[in-house]
């Protein structure tokens, strides 16, 4: 289950452990457009997945996220950038300190549907 939330600006997202919910940072996502927020969005859910199949150390996520995408995208594509730089390096310090109201859960419906009838 996907969920958007406003949580602080240093913080992507995060995976509470032993559940399947993703929780992304709905105000880091806001300040991206088009491309710039597609490969955000897919270097942050990656990393988040890979926690929530049981890797916990943060290091070996973020270098095992780098991985993965330079083995499908190639080391110089931008989501391979996404995954090393992460989304924090345009923002300006000004950015950071907006504090976020509430936490403010929204569910992505159909996040998980799949249309096809076969068995993965």
């Amino acid at each position: 289950m996907l969920y958007l939330g406003n949580l602080p600006l240093n913080v992507g997202a995060f995976h509470p452990m032993g559940t399947n919910e993703l929780v992304l940072n709905r105000r880091l996502l806001n300040n991206k457009k088009g491309f710039e927020y597609q490969k955000h969005v897919f270097a942050i859910l990656l990393h988040e997945y890979l926690h929530s199949l049981g890797f916990e150390d943060e290091q070996q996520v973020r270098k095992l996220t780098y991985k993965i995408c330079i083995e499908n995208f190639g080391k110089n594509s931008a989501i391979a950038e996404a995954a090393l730089t992460g989304p924090w390096v345009d923002l300006s310090e000004e950015d950071f300190d907006v504090i976020a109201p509430e936490l403010n859960l929204e569910l992505i419906k159909d996040f998980e549907k799949i249309d096809i009838n076969y068995i993965i």
